[in-house]
């Protein structure tokens, strides 16, 4: 079934089922959708907003200019979405625990972010901004994180023999978590 310019909230009627439907220009607000099966569906230019998206299965799932606004996103795999397209923004949403596999972000922003304990692996993050995100033990492998901005973000570590730096921006607090692995000892 097929969902254009509609807006779904706990006084409309939500769906019952959710995978393979597609959704165009839609706006979710205020639904707990922890768990929710949303595996084939298809999310175009849509906004989701104060929504509770816990564990949701997003097996092969469409999301493309697809924005989150404080939404809940722990234990989410991105890395299984249907990779054509894939393109999503984050602003005060928390996202701990989730994961980022072989992802094209490029230009994506994540603004006001908690992203703990996340995994960004083989992602194309070029010109990526991460806006006062917590990344506490969040881990960057293999990633292009060319013109990435982490200027703001905080307890970053990223080792820079793993992933794509040039011309990524640091603030002075970042460098101690550069050289984490390196064991040094950096006075402020």
């Amino acid at each position: 079934m097929e969902y254009y310019d509609q807006i779904f909230d706990p006084l409309t009627k939500v769906v019952e089922q959710w995978s393979g439907h597609e959704f165009e220009q839609c706006t979710f607000r205020k639904l707990d959708l922890t768990q929710a099966m949303l595996s084939h569906a298809s999310f175009v230019d849509c906004r989701f907003e104060a929504c509770n998206l816990t564990r949701v299965q997003l097996k092969n799932t469409k999301l493309y200019d697809v924005r989150f606004s404080n939404c809940q996103l722990a234990h989410v795999d991105f890395g299984v979405c249907n990779p054509f397209g894939f393109h999503a923004d984050f602003q005060a949403c928390q996202l701990d625990y989730t994961v980022f596999l072989n992802r094209k972000l490029k230009k994506a922003s994540f603004i006001d972010c908690s992203i703990r304990e996340a995994f960004f692996l083989n992602c194309e993050l070029a010109a990526t901004i991460f806006t006062n995100c917590n990344l506490e033990l969040t881990k960057f492998e293999g990633n292009d994180l060319t013109q990435v901005d982490f200027s703001s973000s905080y307890n970053l570590v990223i080792d820079p023999e793993e992933n794509k730096l040039k011309k990524a921006r640091f603030s002075l607090h970042n460098l101690p978590g550069l050289l984490t692995k390196y064991g040094l000892v950096i006075n402020h």
